[in-house]
């Protein structure tokens, strides 16, 4: 396995189920090596067959399937050109599946996304961030652009740009017969992704419609908005479906109108971490207070945060949420150590059975209308996803399709090693130990361990490409959930919460010790490394322990008092710190690295992109330069046009230029290999 392998994958997302149960469409995303981007298509797969899965479209960027009620049309989104002839818009398409060319039909100036049929199959709901009252062809601009003028203390997201708040998404609706879509909200705030009721009288939605959220602890509605509205409202015409004072992630309907949802109804004080679980509201509208089903089950319901380098870009895709057949359970999916796994919600008591195996990730699916089969896309330690089905009469899953399968076969893998550690303190920890190709216990091999960001997301059995690459090179890597990884239940992720970093670096060498003690480790060529949380734990290991050779600090954190006043997001209520540092910094100052620069002895890499607003590139280059005054070796690599996401989902040459600098990197500090590029 090497960097440039990246290049030849392929990744299925977003696997939408006929309501027949009988085929699935999907994205299906591939790397333009010549152009440097992902193209997608909507590719179409026959359930109850053996023949492989065939294009449906061939645009560069066609996604989001939706069948219609009937399944004989396909909806999808497809990237065109703008009204100035160079910014792509995605548009709304609609395929015939018994033959045909596909069919534009929306034309809206800042595109159209997310569609969803009516039940009768005639309309479709979406998003678009048109403005009509904005958007009429502007005079000539200046050569330079005005400047801004900020209000708001959220004002750029990281991938998204500077927020536009005149073309927020909103809700629309438009007849298959017409020819002008229609509007039906507005406002200063952005809709979430619409969903026809079952009688087909509301189109439903999720927001936080708060005028100053950023103050208050997170809270996301449902509301519901009529079809028939003449004139589109910024409030009055909208119904508040749910009387829930929380946060809800998603939702589904039954076809009786009852409505499922994941959340999380918050805690006081604010928690860094709330976990998500399952509720039922019940009755007419407004709906009544939630009904909270898995009181009982102490992990994350509707799947965690699972990581992978390896999840589709671009592809899009949501986790499957639907009522099971008979209507006497909900189909969800739980992260359960390291694991994301379709599941079965009782609506009678709240037991969970768990229906996938342990040792693979749902990455992304749906249900039938009528619960009875589910397409998913599953991964593990071996495949970054496949298309498969589970059926509820059978309970089996079969695999479908592995667009990965030669690829994989070509590339001789090491194994993977699951295992449970005891922490300092007998708190027990999962890991994983990808060895090389040929492993041989006889032989002292040099050890990389790997951080997870987050902190609140997890490791487990999703297909890390960069590691394997590594292993390929001769490398050990190690990876672990250490205390603040999710799917091991409330107080597993929330015991950090004002103590980050801390124990969980300490969960961290103990994972280095168990796998030292095995023999087969040279302790003289350990290097780690770590993204966003991980790069500031990595930052704060080197400080404190010296075990390491070498060190790469990705996308990281290194000075919380310039953290909170630059991220993307606002930290004003205490999460993550007590006070604001206005008030008090002196956890800020605790916490902060770059503080501790002067007892670093490690020599380390940073790698950060120019337009990462989550972890503004400040940070690495505060790392850098506290380094660079005491004439400590330190390299930065920055990638310009690229956000957090880099290492997931930049430019693929800028993905393979990523992992070949991590292994450049290590190879001359742990192999003793040139690197000239680097000064060295």
């Amino acid at each position: 396995m090497r960097e440039d392998d990246l290049l030849r994958f392929t990744w299925i997302a977003d696997p939408q189920i006929a309501p027949d149960g009988r085929r699935v469409a999907f994205t299906h995303v591939a790397v333009d090596a010549e152009a440097d981007d992902y193209r997608t298509a909507i590719w179409v797969a026959e359930l109850d067959g053996d023949d492989a899965p065939r294009p449906l479209t061939y645009g560069a960027g066609d996604s989001q399937p939706r069948w219609s009620p009937d399944g004989s049309l396909l909806a999808f989104v497809r990237k065109v050109a703008g009204q100035d002839g160079k910014d792509d818009q995605g548009q709304i398409y609609v395929l015939p599946l018994v033959g045909g060319e596909a069919r534009q039909v929306t034309r809206l100036a800042k595109g159209a996304s997310q569609p969803a049929w009516s039940p009768d199959g005639k309309r479709l709901a979406f998003l678009s961030g048109t403005n009509p009252a904005k958007d009429e062809p502007e005079p000539l601009k200046p050569k330079n652009a005005p400047g801004r003028v900020i209000t708001r203390p959220v004002w750029r997201f990281n991938g998204a740009g500077f927020l536009d708040w005149e073309h927020l998404d909103q809700i629309w609706v438009q007849d298959l017969d017409g020819e002008t879509a229609r509007q039906l909200t507005t406002g200063d705030h952005a809709a979430g992704a619409p969903r026809w009721s079952s009688d087909g009288r509301w189109i439903l939605f999720l927001a936080d419609r708060r005028a100053e959220p950023w103050y208050e602890e997170p809270l996301n509605a449902l509301y519901g908005v009529s079809p028939e509205l003449a004139a589109p409202t910024a409030g009055d015409a909208l119904s508040t479906a749910v009387a829930f004072q929380g946060y809800l992630s998603s939702f589904t309907e039954s076809t009786d109108g009852r409505i499922a949802g994941i959340g999380s109804l918050g805690g006081h004080p604010p928690r860094s971490h709330d976990q998500e679980d399952l509720f039922l509201l019940a009755g007419d509208w407004p709906r009544g207070e939630p009904r909270l089903l898995t009181a009982d089950f102490d992990f994350d319901l509707g799947g965690g945060a699972v990581g992978s380098d390896q999840h589709p870009p671009r592809g899009g895709g949501a986790m499957p949420l639907a009522f099971a057949a008979g209507g006497d359970a909900v189909l969800t999916v739980v992260g359960r150590h390291g694991a994301a796994r379709l599941a079965r919600v009782s609506l009678a008591d709240g037991a969970v059975t768990l229906l996938t195996d342990e040792d693979r990730e749902v990455v992304s699916g749906s249900v039938t209308p009528d619960g009875s089969r589910a397409a998913l896309c599953l991964g593990d330690v071996t495949r970054p996803g496949v298309l498969a089905v589970w059926d509820s009469l059978t309970g089996v899953v079969k695999d479908l399709w592995d667009p990965n399968a030669e690829l994989l076969a070509a590339a001789a893998l090491g194994e993977v090693e699951g295992f449970w550690y005891p922490s300092f303190d007998g708190q027990m920890v999962q890991a994983w130990l990808v060895k090389p190709p040929g492993f041989d216990p006889r032989v002292r091999y040099p050890l990389i361990l790997q951080i997870h960001g987050g902190p609140h997301t997890a490791y487990g059995v999703g297909f890390f490409h960069e590691f394997h690459v590594l292993a390929a090179a001769g490398y050990l890597v190690l990876y672990t959930n250490p205390r603040g990884s999710t799917t091991y239940g409330q107080d597993f992720a929330n015991v950090i919460q004002y103590r980050y970093p801390g124990d969980d670096a300490r969960d961290l060498l103990a994972a280095v010790d168990l796998v030292v003690a095995r023999d087969y480790v040279d302790e003289a060529r350990m290097g780690v490394t770590g993204g966003s949380g991980g790069g500031l734990l990595t930052n704060w290991l080197i400080a404190l322990d010296h075990r390491f050779a070498a060190a790469l600090t990705q996308r990281c954190v290194a000075d919380w008092l310039g953290f909170y006043h630059s991220a993307d997001f606002c930290m004003f209520t205490p999460f993550w710190f007590r006070r604001p540092p206005h008030e008090d910094e002196t956890e800020y100052l605790e916490r902060s690295p770059v503080r501790l620069a002067a007892q670093i002895e490690t020599p380390l890499m940073i790698i950060h992109s120019e337009d990462d607003w989550r972890t503004p590139i400040a940070q690495g280059e505060a790392m850098f330069r506290a380094l660079k005054a005491q004439k400590k070796p330190t390299v930065m690599v920055r990638f310009p046009a690229e956000s957090h996401e880099l290492s997931r989902s930049g430019a693929p040459s800028r993905r393979v230029q990523n992992q070949q600098h991590i292994r450049r990197w290590f190879d001359h500090w742990l192999q003793g290999k040139e690197a000239p590029e680097y000064g060295l």
